[in-house]
This record gives structure tokens, C-alpha cells and sequence, in this order.
């Protein structure tokens, strides 16, 4: 595991102790922090603990000149804001350690950095078609054991929170978002397609998943499973996806194009109308109990107030002071309504008829699923890394271009 894979996860596990820690003694916050903490001593490498020793060192030293506040002492934009960020650095580390270690393999150089496996994250055919082999045969994939974890744990969390994910977590959405400011400031104005329209664009993402599904469901027999995972196309699948977009062609370029024109000229137009993955969790979050609900007795609109805030505020576009419990496909648990919300009402939350799910919380539950269990897996099972030998990777490189879909 690389080193700013490692931070990452040491990020969420300091963030979990914290979060018992605020929980206060008793018997629920002793066992989740004694389970927490012999995970993390049975799973744990050097690098690991390298990694935790950096995380704790650096926010001891921040604290020292300057207190840092506790998660609930955080507002829920503010503590969302700052988890992407955080994650958008790492990502973005993660993206100049894998160009290195590429561009030194194309020129014949022995790599000095490895290769981060969460970069097969964006391989959703590979993952998907892992973890179909992998609960139907029991068969893991050597070469991109990190997708199958990613398609896994992206599925748990959308099973029991939606799509918080896209809101908490995706960097890819926060850079929608820059690109979406800057448009904003150089062509002003709050674009809006027109209905149709808006259907019709978001169908995309739609089809795209239905694409994927096919592959991964029908197009590739159970039986041919094993003889692909050893074919070349899929042992040089994350090279195939990077040379897709960094050495362009007419068709990718175009592709390219279009993906920037919705995201620069649409508010969340990546998340809304392209992303597969923001399409699958929400269909999964179909099932979660946990959705945003409005209570009318404290609504200010029960009191006569022409009060909209929550809809306003919500950067979706639905229309929260008009639902009970918002099913929309498009919702992301942001809970940017629930910001927006006067305090005097407190008419907006998150969780179930019975049960209000705090930010911290939330958070808390993404932390566990999304950065945890890889981190059991790494330690534990011991799939997380590539097993394609340096060798092998090398020679694929050189054959990229014969490589066809």
C-alpha cells in the first residue's frame, strides 16, 4: 500500500477514535473503540503505522498553536467541506504518484514509486465482474483486487446511506463544482435546462449504467471468467483508462468535451447527468431507511410562513418543503437543507421515522465502510494489492496501443 493511501486511511481511523472518544464511557463506545483498535494492531503494516504517526503528529502540532475543534463542534457543511478537500488532496497525490510510476515504466526506468491500487477504483467493469467472480466462484481477481473491494464497499455504504458518498466524499464532485464557480464568474448566471431537457441529460448517466451492467451481468460468461482475468486487456485495464483520456483521440476527446461542457455549464452537471456510480447508489439508496425528512408540525410553513429555504438551498433542485420524506434519485444526504433550515423550526434531518442520524455520525459510518474495510481486506485477506508482476506491467505498457476493447 502507498504511502498516501495509507494517510487516508489513518485520516479515518483518527477521525472514528475522535468520534467514540466525544461519545462519552460506556459500554457501545469502549466496544466500537476496542474493535477499531485491534483491526487497525492485526491489520496494520509499517507503512500503516508510519502513516498514523504522521496523521497524529501533524494535527498535535497544528492543535498545539491553535486548538482544533472536535466533530461536534463542526457544522455539517463545514466538516463535509473539509472532508473532500482532504480526500481531493490525497487523490490528487494518488494521481502524480501513478503518473511517475508510469511514465518511468515507459521509458525502461525500475520505478522509486509504487503503483497506488486505489487507483482501480475507476475501473467499475473490472470491479463489478471481480465481485461477481469472487461471491459466484469464490475466485479473486489478482490483478485489480482493489476494484472488487471499491464496487463492494461503494455498494454497502449506498445500501445503508444513499448517496451520501457523492456528497461527502467524491472528489470528482467537488472539482465539478470549481469548474462549475469559474463558469459562473466568467458567463454569471444559475443556468437551468428546461424540464425535458433535464430528463433527457439525466437519462445518461442512466445509460451508461445499463452499458456497465450488461458487461458485467450477461456479456461475460461465468464460465469465461477465470481465462479473462488472465487475458492482457485486463491485466493493462487501468493503463487502457489513463491513455483514454491523456492521449486523446477524436472520440475521447470529444467525450472529454462533453463531460466539461455539462459539469462547467450544469450545477453538480457531472453528478447529476454523466456519473454511473452516483446512478447505481442511488438506485441501491432506494432501499436505505435513512432518507432526509421534513417534519410539518415544526415547518415553519405550518405556521403560515412562505418559508423555502431548505428547496433553495439544496444544490439538486428538489423541492424539500414540499415532501415528507425526500425519495428523490438525485438526493445525496449533502444536508445543505438541513443547514438552511432555521434553527427556530429545526424541521429538517436525516435518518429514519424513529431515529435522527447527526453529520458526525454519517461521516462516522463512511469512514467505517469506505476506509476501513480496505484496510481489513489489505490486512486481513490480502487483496488489495496487484499481484501483476512489474515485468508483465512493463511489456503490456509497450503493447497499449494492440490492445483493443
Amino acid at each position: 500500500m502507498s504511502v498516501f493511501e495509507a494517510v487516508t486511511l489513518a485520516c479515518g481511523l483518527v477521525y472514528l477514535v475522535l468520534l467514540q472518544w466525544q461519545a462519552g464511557p460506556g459500554w457501545s463506545w469502549r466496544l466500537s473503540l476496542a474493535l477499531l483498535l485491534v483491526g487497525w494492531l492485526v491489520a496494520a503494516d509499517l507503512t500503516l503505522w508510519l502513516a498514523l504517526g504522521l496523521v497524529v503528529g501533524t494535527l498535535s502540532l497544528f492543535h498545539r498553536y491553535k486548538p482544533l475543534p472536535m466533530p461536534s463542534e463542526i457544522n455539517s457543511q463545514r466538516l463535509r467541506e473539509w472532508t473532500r478537500h482532504l480526500l481531493l488532496l490525497c487523490w490528487g497525490l494518488v494521481t502524480v504518484q501513478y503518473g511517475i510510476h508510469i511514465w518511468q515504466l515507459g521509458q525502461g526506468i525500475p520505478p522509486w514509486l509504487m503503483r497506488p491500487d486505489v487507483v482501480d477504483g475507476f475501473l467499475p467493469i473490472a470491479g463489478g465482474l471481480g465481485l461477481r467472480a469472487w461471491l459466484s466462484q469464490g475466485i479473486v481477481d489478482p490483478h485489480h483486487p482493489a476494484a472488487t473491494i471499491t464496487v463492494l464497499v461503494f455498494c454497502l455504504s449506498a445500501l445503508l446511506l444513499g448517496r451520501a458518498f457523492c456528497a461527502w466524499f467524491c472528489p470528482i464532485g467537488l472539482v465539478g463544482e470549481w469548474l462549475h464557480r469559474l463558469r459562473s464568474r466568467l458567463l454569471p448566471g444559475e443556468w437551468m435546462p428546461p424540464r425535458w431537457l433535464d430528463a433527457v441529460l439525466r437519462s445518461q448517466k442512466f445509460l451508461v449504467l445499463g452499458f456497465l451492467l450488461f458487461i458485467v451481468l450477461i456479456a461475460v460468461p461465468g464460465a469465461a471468467l477465470p481465462g479473462y482475468f488472465t487475458s492482457p486487456y485486463h491485466q493493462a485495464a487501468d493503463m487502457k483508462m489513463g491513455a483514454f483520456f491523456f492521449n486523446l483521440t477524436l472520440i475521447s476527446g470529444l467525450c472529454l468535451g462533453w463531460v466539461l461542457l455539462l459539469t462547467a455549464t450544469f450545477r453538480q452537471g457531472f453528478c447529476r447527468y454523466l456519473c454511473p456510480y452516483g446512478a447505481w447508489l442511488a438506485l441501491l439508496g432506494l432501499l436505505t431507511p435513512l432518507r432526509m425528512r421534513r417534519d410539518p408540525a415544526r415547518c415553519l410553513r405550518s405556521a403560515g410562513y412562505d418559508c423555502d429555504k431548505c428547496s433553495r438551498a439544496c444544490p439538486s433542485r428538489i423541492q424539500v418543503h414540499q415532501l415528507i420524506a425526500v425519495r428523490s434519485l438525485e438526493c445525496t444526504s449533502c444536508m445543505s437543507c438541513v443547514a438552511a433550515c432555521p434553527k427556530r423550526a429545526d424541521a429538517l434531518h436525516l435518518g429514519s421515522k424513529a431515529r435522527r442520524l447527526e453529520p458526525r455520525w454519517l461521516l462516522g459510518l463512511l469512514c467505517l465502510l469506505l476506509l476501513i474495510l480496505p484496510l481489513l481486506s489489505y490486512g486481513l485477506l490480502g487483496i488489495w494489492v496487484s499481484q501483476t508482476p512489474l515485468a508483465d506491467r512493463a511489456q503490456l505498457l509497450q503493447l497499449l496501443p494492440q490492445l483493443a476493447h
